[in-house]
């Protein structure tokens, strides 16, 4: 009998007993163990650049190679977070039959944006990534602050370039409670330390700000119970890329807030939202179109 037939009272000790969990230091870990995160990662802590943080780990299916290439950023306020904590969203995708990377990047107060963009760019010029991407396509995914950082990396092609890289070779972008719009990092004195006083820059760190026709294909995935990044944040993406005439689908779920929205990608939370079916199908569509990385 799976969790989502269980009696109401139960379901509800399941959960409150898991995000107890996934509130602590160990919370991540119980989650990657129980998804044997291990089991499925191939390659761990490679090198994309001088710096310590500069590491990534490849998460593969148990048989072949992914049928295509998911990079998955973490969030944490752009100041905390570790690919050690994120195993369960690539042993869940790699299931799936991806091939997943997740890298670490610098943090507040080592650095300050948009160093921590410039990093998941680096990682994408590395020669691990680029050897991953040959005859493959590439998504871009990420969760909350992760989101925003994708999101930049995907639509900015100032990036891109600053690596010899070129806009068209992300196929697809996936923002799970991303911070698109409405967020300036006056409203908040440690923005203000992360991004600048200079609203200029501040404004240029927003996703809705880089809109333009030729966007990838967008997947925007929020909970109307978010508080930590309301919903509207996803209803301005959706709208701007629209306009732009970019291909975009937008999920809103009923419930799921903030954490637990990524935390269903894991089993066995995936009763709390259908995020791991909603990417899977999503991202099914873009890989069957075929690859074009050489």
């Amino acid at each position: 009998m799976t969790i989502t037939t269980q009696p109401l009272f139960l379901r509800n000790l399941i959960l409150a007993t898991l995000m107890a969990l996934l509130t602590g230091c160990s919370g991540t870990s119980i989650l990657n163990t129980l998804n044997n995160a291990d089991g499925h990662r191939s390659e761990r802590s490679i090198a994309y650049g001088e710096h310590e943080r500069q590491k990534l780990d490849v998460y593969q299916p148990k048989e072949g190679v992914g049928q295509c290439v998911v990079m998955f950023v973490y969030g944490g306020s752009w100041e905390e977070g570790s690919k050690n904590d994120y195993g369960f969203v690539g042993a869940a995708l790699a299931r799936r039959g991806y091939t997943v990377v997740i890298p670490d990047y610098r943090l507040y107060p080592q650095v300050t944006y948009p160093v921590f963009v410039e990093d998941i760019a680096l990682a994408l010029a590395s020669e691990p990534v680029q050897q991953l991407l040959q005859s493959r396509k590439l998504v871009m995914m990420g969760h909350s602050a992760g989101a925003m950082i994708a999101g930049l990396v995907s639509y900015n092609p100032d990036y891109l370039q600053a690596m010899d890289l070129t806009r068209d070779m992300i196929d697809a972008y996936i923002a799970l409670s991303g911070p698109h719009d409405y967020f300036l990092p006056t409203d908040k004195p440690q923005w203000t330390r992360i991004f600048g006083e200079d609203q200029d820059e501040q404004i240029n760190a927003l996703t809705v700000n880089h809109i333009h026709p030729d966007n990838p294909p967008t997947l925007i995935v929020h909970a109307s119970d978010d508080e930590i990044v309301t919903p509207r944040s996803a209803h301005s993406l959706a709208e701007k890329l629209t306009q732009a005439g970019v291909p975009n689908t937008k999920l809103i779920y009923d419930s799921g807030g903030h954490v637990r929205l990524a935390a269903a990608m894991g089993r066995p939370l995936g009763f709390l939202a259908p995020t791991l079916d909603d990417v899977d199908a999503f991202l099914q569509d873009v890989c069957s179109q075929g690859s074009i990385h050489q």
